[in-house]
């Protein structure tokens, strides 16, 4: 018998998240197509974005997982379809989800919020932070992506992740908003 791989990720989230606000549909032209479900009860001041159906390409992504995204931005459109951009082009592109990666080019999808936020990529790791057992999902793991600068995304490019994950964690400052400045 399949598992519905993405009904089971959308149920582990609504038991550590509550109730999604919203689940929007995106398609592509060649068929595939991604929900990103909204939450708004577990942390007041962000939107939590939750992605449904990359598990179904767990055999072209190295295994099976979903992908978290926080953000403070109070325009509810924005995020959203930059996150879902980002998520069709690893699906596209076959990025496995384990291996710490940026995908760039939020500067060509929307240039004022590029700018206005001074972030041009989305770091993509495995979630950590939450609650014991949230970034397990049976065989299959949650993935948590966070808004970076063109320094931080150029710093990753130079000295990898690991580097790249020390510098951002000693941050002091809200590791998830959008307003967080450069960390290098």
């Amino acid at each position: 018998m399949d598992m519905n791989w993405p009904d089971l990720y959308l149920r582990h989230f609504v038991r550590y998240l509550g109730k999604p606000f919203d689940i929007q549909v995106y398609r592509q032209e060649d068929g595939d197509n991604l929900r990103i479900a909204t939450f708004d009860q577990r942390y007041p001041n962000y939107k939590l974005y939750a992605s449904l159906g990359l598990s179904n390409h767990g055999s072209d992504l190295g295994g099976l997982g979903e992908v978290i995204l926080f953000s403070d931005e109070k325009n509810g459109k924005d995020v959203p379809l930059i996150f879902v951009h980002s998520l069709f082009f690893i699906m596209q592109k076959k990025i496995a989800l384990d291996s710490r990666f940026a995908i760039g080019g939020i500067e060509m999808i929307n240039p004022d919020f590029a700018e206005y936020f001074q972030k041009v990529a989305i770091y993509y790791a495995l979630a950590d932070g939450f609650d014991a057992g949230f970034e397990k999902v049976k065989e299959g793991l949650v993935y948590q992506g966070i808004f970076i600068s063109w320094a931080e995304q150029d710093y990753l490019n130079r000295n990898g992740p690991v580097a790249f994950e020390e510098k951002y964690h000693a941050q002091d400052s809200d590791p998830c908003s959008l307003r967080r400045p450069s960390c290098v």
